[in-house]
């Protein structure tokens, strides 16, 4: 017992006699230590014997239930050529600087031409009253770029009503001015041959369906026989019309379908909707059909600017300047870059957010009416980065029945609007219940969507579906998120508008290779790391302690923060996580009483000279701990400029008084009340020192007024604590009963709520995990309580880690398949360059 004080190992003793007279009295209630009053102490010796008598009857259990995943072998022989490499990082650099010329270059957008619109502009007729087009080289692009299968539309995507809107609106627009005979013929063939199929499409838009049959009306005027027997879409246009009238304020919903209307529209009224550019709904079509009737002059000159702008044809929709600046940001912070861009991706958002309005905004500034699309992903990036942006916007687009459409007006329902109504959901803060409607939705829709052909008709939109939902905004590991991005990104598609169109800033050959390449150079300084801390590991003796969990590789993944600056920051968080994991197996598991008092003093004391009286298995552990303590120390002293023991050692004292008061509990079968246990269980997770020391590391400094913004008291850190103790103890729940470990939040639950069950007590903890993250949102993007950024940056990313971790079992105790792929993919496997 040397090195103990008398009344350390007086108390020690006194906690081991009322374990072993709790079986004499049925009346037993466990003290604790503090209330044993030296009076009431019998002589330490004779109190040692006994105590001694029963600690040689515990049997040992290991903590350690599978084999490291990740051998040394495997992690030594690791690739870490990009970093080593400067070439690649040359090459980094110069694709920075175009990234930077565009967005410096950013104006209304730029995208893709749309068969459809410039088939409608090819329409217009000369201004001078000749049987003339006005725009000819609309008409020059359409017979310059039909498809091999005789359809016009976007070659990388097929969808039979983009296919055929776009097919038969081309037909009727070279039909009017008698021109293309070979491409008519084309076309034509397409259009017979699979018109019929429409009758097995299962969702129409009402746009489509007010449309094409006009269209095909037009057609048959124009001397095209289209043999088709089922009247459905005509018989369905003819129910549409009946709930349209002119009469009074024109339906908004109109506006959408303005080119099949054409009998029916008041076109004095019309004009109230057109837009400040002269377009209408920012639609080249629309505003040609407009031309067509009126022969408006504000509507020529918008035509005119677009078909100068892009050559002749022209794209679905313009302007796009707000899209194009959120889908931009977006897709490079999704991507993995964002952080070299920081200058830009503020100047793109502080002009979107000059035009963001209580009803939300559009693809453009022009934009008459606002769109779901565009207002739910400008919502998610604004509040992502500051902006006080109400998800009350969303309210404008949910009809009486709780169902989200897409935009003002019109109730059809498109996917990636709903997608990303979905990922703004994520951002919910307590009390925005409109936000939980939003989820709610959007999942549902987004779950059924993945087994429909019809609407995603593109693999790449479903991955990122099931990304989406499996990997939503509590459970995106930034390195995890952009592998799988990276993965995704070369073929994602954008409805803007009745046909599909690509916005060429949504997919940016530049952007996808730099995210490759800074992938590779990264993960290498990653290898890089853990090769270190496996060689520490071996080195300390730590792989001798196989009964505890050994999981460098886990561990060092779920420091959740991999900007290449924070190295030092990861490494230390690896090994004291690595430590921590290890301590908390002999406390649970497999030391002994008298073993695990004289640890926690040795560690209270930070005493190297008391290491001569812990067993071997104990000594290779703090020798290795006391390493890490001083070492951190060292680091943090000279960077934080002022001696930062006293925080260290506190809060490692606090951890292991943490975890033996959890070791009280178990030696007597105490259950705890639920306020009990997670005072103490969300100190025993360990988050103390794995959070608060690294945070010293990462070259910021805290100073003393700082640190309660971030420390173990501050709300941000019982916030991610508390995440990361319920949704430890429900996952492991099962496992530690099996093992004979009674006490869990599950139990404490059970043993307050008597009559309650299992599934009871779990959507409890359900239900305080959901408003728990809700609050840790609340505090991240808090602007009053601002500083140290990179501080309250890194403890609010732990969150996702337990998230994704424990997302199906225990990521850390029985290492999944799951957890193997999410490492494999972030840290082990390179992408492909080329």
């Amino acid at each position: 017992m040397a090195g103990l004080s008398v009344s350390s190992v007086a108390k020690r003793n006194t906690f081991l006699l009322n374990k072993a007279f709790q079986q004499r009295s049925v009346n037993y209630r466990p003290q604790p230590w503090v209330s044993c009053t030296p009076q009431a102490i019998p002589p330490v010796r004779a109190m040692t014997l006994i105590a001694d008598n029963i600690i040689s009857s515990v049997p040992r259990r290991t903590a350690n239930y599978h084999s490291d995943l990740w051998s040394d072998d495997v992690l030594q022989s690791l690739n870490t050529q990009y970093h080593q490499a400067p070439p690649y990082q040359q090459w980094a650099n110069n694709l920075v600087v175009k990234i930077k010329e565009m967005f410096r270059a950013l104006d209304d957008g730029e995208i893709s031409p749309s068969a459809y619109d410039t088939a409608w502009v090819a329409m217009v007729p000369a201004q001078d009253g000749t049987d003339a087009p006005h725009f000819p080289q609309a008409i020059k692009w359409l017979i310059h770029n039909q498809l091999e299968d005789g359809s016009w539309g976007l070659p990388s995507t097929f969808l039979l009503c983009d296919r055929l809107l776009c097919t038969l609106t081309s037909l009727v627009a070279l039909l009017t001015w008698n021109t293309g005979n070979t491409n008519v013929e084309k076309g034509v063939r397409f259009i017979q041959d699979h018109l019929k199929s429409l009758e097995t499409e299962e969702s129409l838009s009402p746009d489509f369906e007010i449309i094409f049959p006009a269209l095909m009306k037009k057609a048959e005027s124009l001397g095209l026989s289209l043999p088709y027997s089922n009247t459905s879409l005509i018989n369905k246009r003819a129910a549409l019309l009946t709930n349209i009238s002119m009469e009074g304020d024109i339906p908004t919903r109109m506006l959408n379908a303005l080119e099949g209307l054409e009998e029916i529209i008041d076109w004095k009224k019309i004009m109230m909707f057109q837009s400040k550019d002269g377009s209408f709904l920012s639609s080249p079509a629309s505003t040609a059909c407009v031309l067509i009737n009126t022969g408006d002059e504000r509507c020529f000159s918008f035509l005119n600017n677009l078909t100068d702008k892009f050559s002749g044809s022209v794209p679905c929709l313009y302007p796009i300047d707000l899209l194009e600046r959120l889908s931009l940001v977006d897709n490079i912070e999704r991507l993995g870059i964002g952080r070299h861009f920081q200058e830009e991706i503020k100047v793109a958002l502080d002009y979107v957010y000059g035009y963001w309005s209580e009803k939300g905004i559009g693809c453009g500034r022009e934009s008459l009416f606002p769109d779901l699309n565009t207002t739910a992903l400008g919502l998610r990036t604004l509040r992502v980065h500051g902006y006080n942006v109400s998800p009350e916007v969303l309210n404008n687009f949910k009809d009486e029945e709780g169902c989200f459409f897409t935009t003002y007006g019109q109730r059809h329902i498109e996917h990636r609007s709903i997608l990303n109504l979905f990922r703004a959901s994520d951002l919910a803060l307590p009390g925005e219940n409109i936000m939980d409607e939003a989820r709610l939705f959007a999942s549902k829709y987004l779950r059924e969507s993945l087994n429909a052909d019809n609407i995603l008709c593109n693999a790449k939109v479903a991955k990122e579906t099931e990304d989406a939902l499996e990997y939503s905004w509590h459970l995106s590991i930034s390195i995890l998120e952009a592998r799988n991005y990276i993965d995704t990104y070369d073929d994602i598609m954008h409805t803007l508008a009745k046909p599909y169109s690509t916005c060429r800033t949504f997919i940016i050959p530049v952007t996808w290779k730099l995210a490759k390449l800074y992938f590779n150079i990264e993960q290498s300084l990653h290898q890089a790391e853990l090769k270190l801390l496996s060689s520490w590991w071996k080195k300390s003796r730590m792989i001798e302690v196989d009964f505890a969990r050994q999981r460098i590789v886990e561990t060092y993944f779920s420091v959740g923060t991999f900007e290449p600056e924070y190295s030092m920051c990861r490494i230390n968080f690896t090994k004291i996580g690595s430590l921590v994991l290890v301590m908390d197996d002999i406390y649970d598991t497999y030391g002994t009483v008298e073993e695990l008092i004289t640890f926690r003093e040795a560690i209270k004391r930070c005493d190297i000279s008391l290491v001569d009286e812990l067993p071997e298995y104990m000594k290779i552990i703090f020798k290795a701990w006391y390493e890490v303590a001083t070492e951190t120390n060292k680091e943090a002293t000279k960077q934080q400029g002022r001696d930062m023991l006293q925080y260290i050692r506190k809060d490692w004292e606090m951890f292991v008084d943490a975890l033996m008061t959890e070791r009280e509990w178990s030696e007597v079968g105490y259950i705890p009340t639920m306020e009990e246990y997670l005072k103490t269980r969300c100190i025993s997770v360990g988050l103390v020192p794995c959070a608060l020391h690294p945070i010293f590391l990462m070259g910021e400094v805290i100073t003393d007024n700082d640190l309660p913004i971030i420390h173990e008291s501050s709300n941000i850190f019982q916030l991610v604590a508390l995440v990361w103790r319920l949704k430890n103890d429900t996952a492991t729940s099962e496992a530690e009963e099996a093992r004979g470990q009674i006490n869990s939040c599950m139990a404490c639950y059970m043993n307050q709520n008597p009559s309650s069950t299992k599934e009871d007590a779990l959507q409890y903890y359900e239900e305080i995990l959901d408003h728990t993250l809700k609050q840790l949102n609340y505090e991240y993007f808090n602007l009053i309580v601002e500083p140290p950024k990179c501080g309250k940056r890194f403890i609010f990313n732990m969150r996702q880690c337990c998230m994704l971790l424990y997302k199906y079992k225990d990521g850390y105790g029985s290492s999944s398949n799951e957890t193997k792929e999410y490492i494999r993919k972030s840290l082990i496997d390179p992408v492909h360059l080329w």
